[in-house]
């Protein structure tokens, strides 16, 4: 059963009436109703605590808003995107391209790195990617860090567990700015389309520093990372396209001490 409760508006205009699903990243000045969620992990769950203590487990039961009420539901299904409710956003949304070119969302993928911190957003980072996203790293990445990459399964890392990643590396709290001097040129770098033409494949070299914020292993230091990313990106029609990432390849550069995407996948899992 679904309880409704009133609340306080979620500071948007009532002929709004945005309904979304609350999150740990959901700005709280923008969805007051929301509740403060602190993520935990317990035996490999995660869960989200609110601050009077209550837990819920957001694979199994969801926290909605909707103008001035909430609903606290459960979902039968496994999946926690299986609402059908977007989440709420982190703060205001980012103009991004349309996905109606896969250099366009390579673009996008740019943008929300390089946004200001408070403007990063979770949910329009995982919009770029397809429902059967998996990520490659590097096979030193891999042996380096054997407690995040199992190498005894097929997928080393799927859409689950990129989104804990990108909710930590997202986070203002946690990552600072984040630069991009080295990213996809259309003049300089490679791309090739399937027979099919329903993939399309990108392949270029990236380099970047962020800023790792107090409170975290390496307190106000600057963090740099290096290497070449193959990407595939597919669209379930040519007629009307839409784009999404399907897999990243990350390959490390032997000549650089900098760190890899695969290295900075391991870090803020932990």
């Amino acid at each position: 059963m679904v309880v409704v409760f009133a609340v306080l508006g979620c500071g948007l205009a009532d002929s709004d009436r945005m309904e979304c699903r609350c999150t740990p990243q959901t700005n709280l000045n923008l969805f007051p109703a929301c509740p403060d969620f602190q993520v935990i992990e317990d035996h490999g769950m995660e869960l989200w605590v609110t601050a009077e203590g209550d837990t819920l487990n957001p694979k199994r039961e969801s926290v909605v808003v909707s103008g001035d009420e909430i609903r606290y539901g459960g979902n039968s299904n496994p999946n926690p995107f299986a609402t059908g409710v977007p989440d709420c956003p982190v703060g205001p949304r980012l103009m991004l391209n349309p996905p109606t070119r896969p250099m366009l969302v390579v673009f996008n993928l740019r943008t929300i790195f390089r946004a200001q911190p408070e403007a990063r957003s979770l949910d329009q980072y995982m919009d770029q990617l397809s429902p059967d996203f998996h990520f490659v790293p590097d096979p030193y990445d891999v042996l380096m860090n054997p407690h995040v990459y199992d190498a005894n399964r097929d997928t080393l890392w799927n859409r689950d567990q990129e989104r804990r990643f990108a909710q930590a590396f997202l986070d203002a709290s946690q990552v600072g700015t984040i630069t991009l001097n080295r990213w996809y040129e259309s003049a300089r770098d490679e791309s090739f389309s399937s027979e099919d033409q329903f993939t399309e494949t990108f392949i270029f070299p990236y380099e970047g520093s962020f800023t790792r914020l107090a409170g975290q292993d390496e307190d106000g230091t600057i963090v740099e990372f290096r290497g070449y990313m193959e990407i595939d990106l597919v669209t379930p029609t040519l007629e009307n396209p839409v784009w999404s990432v399907q897999q990243w390849r990350d390959i490390r550069d032997p000549a650089s001490a900098a760190r890899t995407w695969g290295e900075l996948r391991a870090e803020f899992m932990r």
